[in-house]
């Protein structure tokens, strides 16, 4: 299984995204402000560490609150004393830092790279002393190092780098986009909350995760056919493959023409509108945001076939709890006025 997983590729999608607002011509247009999916996600070729945090003062729990910028969340940081922000990105397998700030740091390790629109290069791999974010410490780190300046020009913010799952796995995780916060639960070997006082989470639905990976993937249905998703926290919009059958593409509703431009030298078209027959368990999501797109490189770099991604359209609906040791995905919907 280990040497399987040393096999994926790298994915770095850092997309500058230039948006075609079309009539029923489809001509393409020039639209440079809408920004549609992630800038970055990171899936390594090397086998990625899982760290336990020290919390302060031993607390059974921690809520981070978390800032919105634009459809992102961010946490703020502090890595190595430089202080800044993360962005809490789901689709990155590991902690991912911005080459502005560490860029001095000894490189120790270097991975093939490959992007949403083709081949993008090779990654560095470098080692930080400590990580704080929220009463939490991780000590001796290891990180992807990447260039996240576009982040940081687009969002007025400072970006320090990307975190996702791969720090959280020994906790329960509960994201609750409606009020921006990220809470944190310990949990013991069996996946229970260690304060048995506190009510655990009631989900409307619930999923078992597959897999042992850093990154979460969600079985939906689009008209009637059973899909695998990735869930993708630093995803600002859905997104779905261009190959589905036709009777599932027949359910989209396209708005308009889009240009991304990838990491890599290559560009690509692809199209955006509206998921309409979406479904997980019993519960329909209509009207969501979505792209279409290609997604082979992401399965190649993932190791498993994918047939869209769930961003921050989805993200909307309610708030989600994942706990990695019990292996549950759940999820509570919200009612209309809390939307």
């Amino acid at each position: 299984m280990k040497s399987e997983r040393m096999k994926y590729l790298t994915i770095l999608c850092i997309a500058t995204i230039a948006v075609a607002v079309l009539g029923t011509s489809f001509v393409s247009a020039v639209h440079p402000e809408t920004n549609l999916i992630p800038d970055y996600n990171s899936v390594n070729g090397y086998e990625h560490d899982k760290y336990d945090p020290e919390f302060n003062l031993k607390a059974d729990s921690v809520t981070i609150p978390m800032k919105r910028s634009g459809r992102l969340f961010l946490i703020e940081a502090t890595v190595d004393g430089e202080t800044g922000n993360l962005v809490f990105d789901t689709g990155a397998n590991g902690l991912v830092l911005n080459s502005t700030y560490f860029r001095s740091y000894v490189k120790t390790a270097r991975a093939y790279s490959n992007g949403i629109t083709g081949t993008v290069g090779s990654t560095e791999q470098i080692s930080v002393g400590k990580l704080e974010f929220a009463g939490l410490m991780y000590k001796k780190l290891n990180a992807d190092l990447a260039n996240l300046g576009h982040i940081e020009n687009r969002r007025n913010d400072k970006i320090l780098g990307l975190i996702g799952f791969s720090m959280l796995r020994s906790l329960e995780i509960v994201i609750d986009p409606i009020n921006n916060e990220l809470k944190l639960f310990r949990i013991d070997k069996a996946g229970n909350r260690l304060n048995y006082n506190r009510p655990g989470f009631k989900a409307d639905y619930s999923q078992k995760i597959e897999g042992n990976s850093n990154i979460l993937f969600l079985k939906g249905t689009i008209s009637g056919k059973v899909l695998n998703f990735c869930f993708d926290t630093g995803a600002e919009t859905n997104v779905i493959c261009s190959d589905c059958n036709k009777k599932i593409m027949s359910t989209l509703t396209i708005t308009r023409r889009t240009s991304l431009k990838g990491a890599g030298a290559a560009g690509a078209e692809v199209f955006y509108g509206r998921m309409n027959e979406f479904s997980i368990g019993n519960q329909q999501i209509p009207n969501m945001q979505t792209i279409i797109t290609n997604l082979d490189a992401l399965s190649e770099s993932y190791g498993t076939h994918i047939d869209g991604i769930l961003g921050n359209s989805f993200m909307k609906q309610g708030i989600v709890c994942i706990n990695f040791v019990n292996k549950q995905f759940g999820i509570r919907f919200t009612k209309g006025e809390e939307k």
